[in-house]
């Protein structure tokens, strides 16, 4: 017989229960202690073996609970702190209740006893820490956008999207095939490939303005290649703490020269531009040029003035 496994989350709340019901019922046999968390005895020993490593910050036999079970009755020691179920912190209360309220957000109008249950557990919560106000979180990610993403990924369907890029300032339609949901410094990514572009993508989710599932090749084109690496020569004229942050570089000094690679010349341009007169981009050339030109023309619009 397969033995059946407790979801994280329930085995979670039952370890947490079972700390001050032991020390409550000292020396219950284990067989009415898994009756009463309606587990079987396998269950409930590996929790009270869980239990036997946890303990306060330190966890040497000092600081470890003294869990005893072997005998097929339970008793617990040095469990003080966890004798009684803990209460929520503000800041644990806060997190929850914005949790919930993006929970809400994600459920549909319909179903109202969802909604309601969400709304007592929001209220219950506001009330044990004495939040002063109402709480609301959005989602950065269009519901909408979030639920065809999720098809896609499910069933390993396309995607049209409409896109704001930042790089270059300009809304594309754009036909993908979703991969998976990456992060990267705090934002998440649609890992992709692009069949407008002929190669892999990323796309920064809060930037996706429109998605619908696409019919497309679900293979991707033999001849396509990995998204491709561009590197440039980089010379520092004055070093700041700005340009080694943007630049991911440490102990630049005057004259110094690295080469960075970029997955996109546009950002590489707005890069330099932004920099001002801190950076001098030495190589490739084409690029150089490119800025050059785009200095030039704020450079005329300012004299038309």
């Amino acid at each position: 017989m397969v033995k059946k496994l407790s979801a994280p989350l329930e085995r979670t709340a039952r370890l947490l229960d079972l700390v001050p019901y032991i020390s409550s019922h000292q020396g219950i046999s284990l067989k009415d202690l898994a009756k009463v968390f309606k587990v079987d005895q396998g269950q409930m020993t590996s929790d009270l073996t869980t239990l036997w490593m946890c303990g306060l910050p330190g966890y040497t036999p000092l600081e470890l609970m003294d869990l005893n079970f072997e005998s097929g009755f339970v008793t617990i020691h040095n469990a003080e702190t966890l004798s009684k179920p803990r209460s929520i912190s503000f800041d644990e209360g806060v997190a929850l209740v914005l949790g919930l309220d993006l929970l809400r957000s994600a459920i549909s109008p319909e179903r109202t006893d969802l909604l309601e249950r969400i709304d007592r557990l929001s209220q219950r919560l506001a009330g044990l820490i004495n939040l002063p106000s109402a709480l609301s979180a959005t989602s950065q990610v269009n519901q909408e956008v979030s639920a065809a993403i999720s098809q896609a990924l499910k069933f390993r369907s396309g995607l049209q999207i409409t896109y704001h890029s930042l790089y270059r300032d300009e809304i594309t339609s754009r036909i993908i095939l979703p991969i998976e949901i990456v992060e990267s410094q705090g934002h998440f990514y649609l890992s992709s490939y692009c069949y407008s572009a002929a190669d892999f993508r990323q796309f920064r989710l809060d930037r996706i303005q429109g998605a619908t599932v696409q019919i497309v090749q679900k293979e991707v084109p033999a001849n396509s290649y990995q998204q491709s690496s561009y590197t440039c020569t980089i010379k520092v004229l004055t070093p700041t703490r700005a340009i080694a942050e943007r630049f991911k570089q440490s102990g630049l000094t005057v004259n110094t020269e690295f080469d960075f690679h970029t997955y996109s010349l546009q950002w590489m341009e707005r890069s330099i531009m932004a920099s001002g007169g801190a950076v001098c981009l030495q190589s490739p050339p084409d690029i150089r040029k490119s800025i050059a030109v785009m200095a030039q023309t704020m450079l005329d619009c300012y004299k038309a003035r």
